[in-house]
């Protein structure tokens, strides 16, 4: 099972960039995830990741953007439930 830890950096919902990685041993060790593509493409191999492999407990969101800073643990199936990741980012603002 995996321990996600993303951090979400940028000036908006235009502008973004969602670094992913995990963790194997209980958050000990971090590894970068290798998801390519564009940010949609890359949030869609993460739901996946995150469907299958992930742990049942909080995802931790690091946000440091030009409208926010904050950490914040989001639920998995909180998560599972939003599809387009413009809608995370917009999610992320509440």
């Amino acid at each position: 099972m995996k321990t996600f830890k993303l951090k979400v950096t940028g000036t908006g919902i235009d502008d973004f960039n969602i670094e992913y990685s995990y963790s194997t041993n209980f958050g000990f060790n971090f590894d970068t995830c290798k998801y390519e593509g564009s940010e949609q493409e890359r949030y869609d191999k993460f739901l996946v990741d995150l469907k299958t492999n992930g742990e049942s407990g909080p995802v931790n969101i690091k946000v440091n953007m030009t409208t926010q800073n904050t950490g914040r643990g989001f639920k998995k199936n909180d998560i599972l439930e939003i599809k387009d990741v413009k809608a995370f980012i917009e999610r992320l603002a509440r």
